[in-house]
Formats: C-alpha cells, structure tokens, sequence
C-alpha cells in the first residue's frame, strides 16, 4: 500500500517483531536519534519505528487477517477477536540501514512487516530473511523478555504494529477460556506434579497457547532461549544437527533450560504433524516461584530419568521421592572425574540433569540430561565388577548422585530384592482389580455402550471402541452376527468385551477381561 502523505501525525515509538515498510524517505537521522515514547495505554514503547497516523483500508485490513491466521500465536482467536486486534494495529516506517530493535533491547511491541525487507541477527551472525507478510517480535506480546535477536532494514520499511498491553487487553475473554483449559491440563503434565495448587493456578495464568503446522521449527539450535515449551496435541521431532535424538509426545516438555539459564537452544525442534503447545516464559515463572525454579525443574528431571529406567522404574513412588530427597546436586565442568578407573562400579548412582557422561579414553557416552548411571551395578551379578575406564564429564553440566549406603537405605533394601518384593505386591492390586473389572464386565448391558467409533475389521467384521455410560470406561467391543456363528459351530451369538485404554501415541492397548454376553 502506498504511503499516504496528508494527515499524517508522526509519532515515534519503539516495536518489537518483524519489519513492515510502506514509505522511503531520508528518515535515517530521526529514527536514529530516537526516544522512547508513549502509548495510548500510557505505557512505553520501545521500538526504532516511526508511527504515522492512517485509517486502514479494505486491503489493509484483509492483509493484516491474513497474515494474524497465518501465524502461531493468533490461530486460536475467533474472526471477531481478529478484527479486534486488527482495529487497534497502528502503521508504521522504518528506514534502511537502521535497526527496528537489537537483541537484549526491551521489547514491547509485534509487527507484521506490509513492504520491504529485513534481516534477523542473533549474536551478531544473520540468520534468515523477513519478506512481506512475514511477522515478528511475537514474544514481546507473551513475555516480558528481552529481544533475543536483532532486527535491521535492508530497505525502508512499511509495518503494521501492536504493543503487549493492547494486544492483552483484545484477547482478554479468550485468555480466561484457557484458563480454565490448560489448569486442568497442567494436572496430568509431570513437569507440575511438585508445585503447590498456588502455584499451579498463577503458571497457568501466563500459560500462552502456541500452534506450529507440520514441518515448522518450533525452537533453532543455537538460538537464544527464554521460554519453556510442553507439548498439548501432536509430536515433534528433536534434532541435533540434521540427525533426529527423540520424538517427543502429549505431555512431554522442552527447552528446560531456559528457565533458569540464560543459554542457547542446545537443539532444533520441529513439529512432526499440527503442534498445539503450552508457551512458559523464564521471567514470568521466576516472578512465581523465585528460587524454586531449580529446585522443580531439576527434581522433575531425576524423577524422569528414574521412570525412564528399566530398573529404578520399578521402585514404588514412595520409595524414588526417599531417594530423590537424598541425593546431592553439584555443577561439573567438561572432563572432571565422576569415578575413577580400578574402583568399585556400584559406589553411586548418577542423573544427569544438565549434560553428559562419557568413558574418558573410549569416548563412549554412557548417560545424558534426564538418564540414570550406575544402577545395573547394584544387580548381584555385577556387584564385583571394577571400573575398566575413568567416568568423566563430556560436557559441562549438573549431576545428581547418591551413594549406594543411602540408596539401599533409601529403599529398604537390595536392588533386587526391592523389586521382586514390588512385582509381588503388584501382581496382587492387579489380579484383585482384574477380578473386579471381570465382575464389573458381567453386568454390562450393550445398550449401555455408546459408539464412538469403528476402530478396525477382522474376520468376523467390525471392531468398535465404545464408552460404558455409567463409568465412561473405554472398551474394545467385537459383534459376530448369527450366519457367522452357524458357520463356526458357536452354540449361540455373543459379544467379546475388551477393556481398552485408547491413546494417539501407541494407538490402543487392550487386554482381555471379558464376558460373554447375551444374545441380541
């Protein structure tokens, strides 16, 4: 859209995001002798822009809602909500050569650049293009962080512009629905499991809902990080370089770290299908858990690593907070000696919270962040092995470790024992609630199952998972009709009843329970 000369009010002000440029000039002197201003909210901005004052046209308009439902952070707003935003968007300029915010600024304001072209700086290294369309600075309207790159024009600038206060105050009603949605999403997510319900409702009350399409980076490696991410709908792939590490699923949680680091992004993440996640800011937690940040994240951490793990993951819940209250925390720097060769094997065990445990001379990584070390040698057939190699730190990082006197205590006794002694008493609770669900199984009428859906077909026809009315339980339910009985020899038409626990993850799991049923 051209600029559009008459009636224009030139007001300067700071913005965040990506470049927007409708109009040229030699702009150059005042944008660089800049000073802050003030918005209509009264608060300041802190963007390099030029704000001139003009009415939107239909174009304008259009444009803008367009770019809004292409990007992450407006998907879930309703058309009214859009127009809203769009409304309260102001137009702005900036000129070639100069900077519309650099990293480490304040940030304050988003934009979606309308004509020209910008370059993104991280650490003084270019990193991609912005072209029209394009928006940017969208984590000055979710967090109060400062910018984490640098914007620079390559040409004059057209944007279109909205500052956090304003944008917060569009999108109030949408941000009390989810609310009510991430808190009692946040009850299954483990990252949350040790916070208070205080706690729980202030983080949810800064929770942002991002959307990521298939294929689309969520987080850069080496990029600056200054929020955390956990995984509502969809999976995504972690890589290192171009080589994938791990999916990571519904409930899962990345980029830890920036919470309590000021670090880089040690790895790409990118969404693997449509991606609904949870955005945390390191700023806005802090404010609510001050110096238990480190406390949560690296308890959360050891409890993984213990669930991860084809041993410890046997020890009952009670008996891993016993030992994760014991265990000592220390930083590492790369190459210091965990344990040193000659030794006893089984003199501790070790999480790695931050970093990586290698063999020095070999090489070969034995444990990385949220992985237990050390455990196998506390099995009766490896308690005399020694230690043929030092175990060191291949990177700098933060260990936790407890030595084997305290764990044995910890646990009530051997390794071993410990977990025959749990099967034993989970095989009981099992076979007493199959005995229960059986008994629950037969008084199941089907015209108290509801349909959901047809989940497969075998030789006798359909399957169907179905939902029991009056507990909402899950069930895999398959119907033989009477031909195909005769022609099978079956005495009488019945119904199989499988109980079924459904997931997107491993598709469902079902395991017989079931009951004949009466014909229909």
């Amino acid at each position: 859209m051209d600029p559009k000369s008459q009636n224009n009010s030139e007001n300067q002000i700071h913005c965040d995001g990506e470049e927007d440029q409708r109009s040229g000039g030699d702009e150059n002197d005042k944008l660089q002798n800049f000073k802050h201003n003030i918005n209509e909210g009264g608060e300041v901005i802190h963007e390099n822009v030029k704000r001139i004052d003009m009415k939107k046209t239909l174009n304008d308009t259009t444009f803008i809602l367009t770019c809004l439902k292409n990007h992450f952070v407006f998907y879930n707003l309703s058309e009214a909500e859009l127009e809203n935003i769009v409304n309260k968007m102001f137009y702005c300029e900036a000129a070639a050569g100069t900077y519309i915010f650099k990293q480490q600024d304040h940030a304050t304001c988003f934009f979606i650049l309308q004509r020209g072209s910008l370059e993104v700086i991280v650490n003084e290294k270019a990193k991609r293009e912005l072209k029209t369309g394009d928006g940017f600075g969208e984590l000055a309207l979710l967090y109060n962080a400062p910018r984490s790159a640098s914007v620079k024009c390559f040409e004059n600038c057209n944007l279109w512009g909205i500052d956090r206060n304003t944008f917060r105050r569009a999108v109030e009603e949408m941000i009390t629905k989810e609310y009510e949605e991430n808190r009692k999403f946040m009850e299954v997510v483990r990252f949350f499991h040790n916070l208070t319900n205080e706690q729980k409702d202030a983080i949810a009350a800064v929770l942002i809902v991002q959307k990521f399409y298939k294929n689309q980076i969520i987080v850069n490696e080496g990029d600056p990080g200054s929020s955390f991410y956990i995984i509502k709908e969809g999976t995504v792939s972690v890589l290192k370089g171009n080589k994938e590490v791990r999916k990571l699923y519904k409930g899962d949680s990345f980029g830890e770290q920036a919470l309590y680091y000021n670090t880089v992004r040690q790895m790409t993440v990118r969404a693997e299908d449509d991606v609904k996640c949870l955005a945390l800011g390191r700023d806005s937690l802090t404010k609510i858990l001050g110096d238990q940040v480190h406390v949560v994240t690296f308890r959360n951490l050891q409890k993984w690593a213990f669930e991860k793990n084809a041993l410890l993951s046997k020890l009952t819940k009670a008996q891993i907070d016993k030992v994760l209250d014991v265990m000592k925390i220390s930083s590492c720097k790369a190459g210091d000696v965990i344990l040193k060769k000659g030794t006893q094997a089984n003199q501790k065990i070790i999480v790695i919270i931050e970093g990586s445990l290698k063999k020095s001379k070999s090489g070969i990584t034995v444990a990385t962040k949220a992985q237990a070390w050390g455990e196998e040698y506390f099995l009766q057939t490896n308690k005399a092995k020694i230690l043929d190699d030092d175990i060191v730190m291949e990177t700098d990082g933060v260990i936790a470790e407890i030595t084997a006197d305290n764990f044995i205590d910890c646990i009530g006794g051997e390794l071993e024992e410990v977990i025959k002694k749990n099967e034993k008493i989970l095989e009981k609770k099992l076979q007493k609630s199959d005995q229960t669900k059986k008994k629950e199984a037969q008084n199941i009428k089907k015209s108290e199952l509801l349909h959901i859906k047809t989940i497969a077909y075998g030789q006798f026809g359909p399957v169907y998972l179905v939902k029991a009315k009056y507990n909402q339980q899950l069930y895999v339910l398959k119907a033989f009709n009477k031909n195909q009985i005769n022609e099978q020899t079956l005495e009488k038409q019945y119904l199989m009843l499988f109980l079924c626990t459904y997931n997107k993850r491993n598709k469902y799991q079902k395991q017989l329970i079931s009951h004949l049923l009466y014909p229909s």
